[in-house]
């Protein structure tokens, strides 16, 4: 396209991971370019920087992104613009010679430059040269099983040369290259992306892996691990029935040094021998071959060999050294991984000689971020260490002394450093600290750092929604904290970007929400991330007749009728059992407002509901459920659906019997609040209010965070009087005969002696009663544990109904 791409010509490739990428990455080393891949996630000024510093003949991106980026003074190509899709329809598809090419093409030539993070503060380029690859190419087809019926996950950031594995694992062997979906991708999604395309070679880096869930993927035969240490756990969990692999390589070597043997159940997995072309050598300080078992600096030199930093001749100098071991006049590259070779020929990482580490797959120079941290003028001094205080989950944590007379917030000097770093660099925590622990010599005491208190920064807001609730509960599980509040920002809170993934995945499996990373970055509490649902799952009125909980799928919907409390919310913890395609809609009492009347029979109550729930689904099948008053109610609904002709396919009652518990009583305050607090779904950790009395329960009202903020003290009495008004309903209430099956599930703990049975429903029900104990007490069972076990039973009975011919 005459933009003068050729040999030695650097070509920026600004693209989220995509066919396009692969094609703009094989069209560049096509016309002889090395192609630099800039992530366009990363903040401005960094992308700034690395297209200043690459030098590019042009940037290649898409029509997403392009208005994201800084100008670097060089022709911009659209690769999904009609101006460069009607340019490439007039070339030629014959394959590119020496002739097309401005000047003729050798191995020694760059293929691509990847940045990795640089101790002086500025990322570094490295330079990798065409010479290493047909090797690596070759090694990869025999060591992996690789042909041309393998299909094989591009999963990797192509800004992490891990990509340039991948492509040459399905090109080298005419297989498929199946690439995965922009943003990072972990979790259940990574799982379901793995099963649905029959994915059978992955490269997976061991803390993305520790985050899978066990699963069988019968097609996956060869799994292989690197980027980081990989533990025997995982071995022990992986390795078995397929061949999984240990691959070790800085970036300064063409993405593989050493290639590990199957591995088994090691409790230390080695990073295994050189790749062919490849020479690796444990040396002592004085650049001697140490013995057998003796630990020392690993070097790597050959072929495959970098050709150094770009523009940074004396950092090249000082890290590509004489190699006194090879040829006359080569060189190799000194990692920085202590190592030591095994009796049977193995290498074993023992870690590192610098402060270089390596999170969550990537290389990360400390320094980089600790001089980032000083370009704050209130920080006199800075540090940043990587801690392990929870088991597989390795971070990033910085400490900063403020200048005299400054006060700095640990969260505020985060938020700026995010907009300098990308993520993967951006610290989970910053502490701010009086002075930094020093040893007797003077030197930056790393063991005496503290650990950072992410529990300090929980707030009390309480969820105000459903979803609200929903969310809150999956960031605390997902942070390993008690609780967060709906305003807590997910990463202050610890969160970096691979709890991240896991979150958005739950989220995706709970609510059937479809947020990205980028999303979460943006919207980092549960708050703002709630009220990004414009199908009711924001701020919209919690306490209507009719309550989306999950309103979107293409299965027919589930509706929950309330338990004596009349509220809904309890329910929201069957999204995360029940199949995201089912809808769900939680049917709650009339009655919060003026113009509302309270039924003055159940029955009533019931032919109302029924004109409701079809104002979502006109017509069945229908799906109820009901938990204690609940149950009744639904059963009602049904038996009145079925008599109008209608299908209902599920009628399940949670713990529900025809004369309930709360008949012919007189319930006191305390019974009263606690049954409007069950109906907003309150985890059973929760003591301090599962033993309010009413009194107590009405000072909340205005209380910022309060459950109940926002309601005038009429309106919350009139819940009071709907949960009076419901005991004496279910006391008059005669039930029907229904025309059809039951789903029931008992609470098996705390049960009175001599209790009812799901059998009490056998003469008002002209079907089957089909029983399911759940170990729970009966006040338990909106619990989220116990209501994701039952949402379980339900998809499943569901999912073979639909099955059946």
């Amino acid at each position: 396209m005459g933009l003068g791409v050729g040999p030695e010509r650097v070509v920026a490739l600004s693209v989220p991971r995509s066919v396009e990428t692969v094609v703009a990455a094989l069209g560049v080393l096509k016309a002889g370019g090395a192609y630099v891949p800039v992530d366009p996630e990363y903040p401005v000024d960094r992308v700034a920087f690395m297209l200043a510093d690459a030098r590019p003949v042009c940037v290649l991106t898409t029509a997403g992104t392009v208005g994201v980026l800084p100008d670097a003074g060089v022709p911009v190509v659209v690769l999904d613009g009609v101006e460069t899709t009607e340019a490439l329809a007039r070339c030629s598809d014959a394959d590119l010679t020496d002739t097309d090419r401005q000047s003729a093409l050798h191995p020694e030539n760059a293929a691509y430059v990847i940045y990795t993070s640089g101790s002086t503060g500025r990322p570094k380029g490295v330079v990798v040269s065409h010479a290493g690859l047909g090797a690596l190419a070759a090694e990869q087809v025999d060591r992996f099983g690789l042909s041309a019926g393998s299909r094989v996950l591009q999963l990797a950031s192509f800004s992490f040369d891990a990509a340039v594995m991948e492509m040459l694992m399905a090109f080298a062997s005419s297989g498929t290259l199946v690439v995965a979906p922009a943003g990072r991708l972990g979790g259940e999604a990574l799982v379901r992306e793995l099963d649905r395309h029959r994915i059978t070679h992955a490269l997976i880096p061991p803390t993305v892996l520790s985050g899978l869930a066990e699963a069988e993927l019968p097609s996956l035969e060869t799994l292989v691990v690197g980027g980081e240490a990989c533990a025997g756990e995982l071995v022990a969990r992986w390795a078995p029935g397929r061949r999984m692999i240990n691959a070790y390589g800085p970036t300064e070597s063409t993405v593989c040094a050493a290639l590990s043997r199957p591995l088994t159940g090691d409790a230390r997995p080695s990073i295994g021998r050189p790749v062919t072309g490849t020479r690796l050598h444990v040396l002592d300080p004085a650049l001697r071959l140490v013995p057998v078992g003796v630990t020392g600096e690993l070097y790597v030199s050959g072929e495959g060999l970098a050709r150094g930093y770009a523009g940074r001749a004396a950092l090249t100098a000082g890290r590509f050294v004489a190699d006194p071991y090879g040829p006359a006049g080569t060189r190799m590259y000194r990692t920085g991984d202590l190592a030591r070779w095994r009796a049977d020929g193995e290498l074993e990482y023992v870690g590192r000689a610098d402060d270089q580490v390596k999170v969550r797959g990537f290389r990360i120079e400390l320094g980089e971020i600790e001089a980032a941290l000083l370009r704050d003028a209130q920080v006199a001094q800075a540090a940043v260490t990587v801690r392990s205080d929870r088991p597989d989950d390795r971070r990033l944590v910085g400490y900063v002394v403020p200048r005299a007379g400054a006060v700095l917030e640990g969260a505020v000097v985060r938020r700026e450093l995010a907009r300098r770093l990308p993520d993967h660099m951006v610290p989970a925590a910053v502490v701010v600290l009086d002075g930094l622990p020093r040893t007797v010599n003077g030197k930056l005491d790393r063991q005496a750092l503290p650990a950072p208190d992410f529990t300090t920064a929980i707030t009390d807001d309480a969820p105000r929604t459903p979803q609200e609730a929903t969310l809150s509960r999956l960031f605390a599980e997902v942070l390993e904290l008690p609780r967060v509040g709906i305003h807590d920002d997910f990463f202050e809170l610890g969160g970096h970007s691979l709890l991240a993934t896991r979150l958005i995945s739950r989220v995706r499996e709970t609510l059937g929400v479809q947020h990205t990373i980028r999303t979460l970055f943006e919207f980092p509490t549960v708050a703002a991330l709630a009220g990004l649902d414009p199908d009711g799952g924001g701020t919209g009125d919690s306490f209507a007749a009719l309550l989306p909980l999950r309103p979107r799928g293409t299965k027919p919907p589930i509706f929950c009728v309330h338990p004596a409390g009349g509220l809904s919310w309890c329910y929201a913890g069957l999204m995360s059992g029940i199949d995201t395609e089912h809808p769900i809609y939680g049917l709650q009492a009339r009655g919060m407002s003026e113009e509302e009347e309270p039924p003055a029979a159940l029955d009533d109550m019931a032919a109302d509901y029924v004109n409701t729930l079809r104002t979502v689904q006109p017509a069945g099948p229908y799906h109820l459920l009901g938990w204690s008053y609940g149950g009744v109610v639904a059963h009602a609904i049904a038996a009145r659906l079925r008599e109008q002709g209608e299908e209902v396919a599920l009628l399940a009652l949670l713990d529900s019997y025809p004369n309930p518990p709360l008949a012919g009583k007189i319930p006191g305050d305390q019974e009263i609040a606690q049954l409007l607090l069950e109906g907003l779904g309150r985890d059973a950790d929760e003591p301090a209010r599962s033993a309010l009395d009413l009194p107590e329960l009405m000072e909340l009202v205005p209380e910022n965070g309060s459950p109940f903020a926002g309601l005038t003290s009429a309106r919350m009495r009139s819940l009071v009087d709907i949960v009076t008004n419901n005991i004496r309903l279910v006391e008059a209430h005669e039930p029907p005969v229904y025309d059809g099956d039951v789903l029931f599930f008992t609470a098996t703990e705390g049960r009175i002696e001599d209790w009812m049975s799901h059998e009490a429903w056998i003469p008002h029900v002209n079907g089957r009663v089909e029983n399911h104990p759940i170990a729970c007490e009966h006040g338990e069972m909106a619990n989220p544990g116990p209501l994701r076990r039952i949402g379980s039973l339900i998809s499943q009975k569901l999912s073979r109904r639909a099955s059946r011919p």
